[in-house]
């Protein structure tokens, strides 16, 4: 599959820019003003914001995480693990977040789809 774009940015929270930061990275600036409304402080310390195309749609991950530091009990090496979550979204040509909404295939199937999604992933 051929993504004809896609970007990222990362950070801490509280950025103090956000907006700005998501406008230089290429994200329209009403979709920067809506993720910027999104992202919580706590109890998460770090994040992720990507936008891709995957197919016809266009998908806004917004990740949220910490990094849990963690001790090999048997070697002593130490190193940072991310624990956190990741909410994806639809986004529709306007730069707007779309909730929900229907694909027709060639064949002229429907197949329903709800925008949000999210995964918690560490320990």
């Amino acid at each position: 599959m051929m993504m004809s774009f896609q970007f990222a940015i990362s950070g801490r929270l509280p950025e103090p820019s956000l907006v700005a930061v998501l406008n230089l990275a290429g994200f329209d600036p009403g979709l920067a003003l809506w993720i910027d409304a999104s992202l919580e402080p706590g109890p998460y310390t770090h994040y992720t914001v990507g936008l891709q195309q995957r197919g016809s749609r266009n998908v806004l991950s917004i990740d949220t995480f910490l990094l849990d530091p963690w001790v090999n009990s048997k070697t002593g090496e130490t190193g940072e693990s991310p624990h956190g979550s990741c909410k994806e979204f639809t986004v529709d040509v306007s730069g707007n977040v779309v909730n929900h909404g229907e694909v027709v295939d060639v064949d002229g199937d429907v197949t329903e789809w709800t925008s949000s999604s999210i995964s918690f992933y560490g320990g």
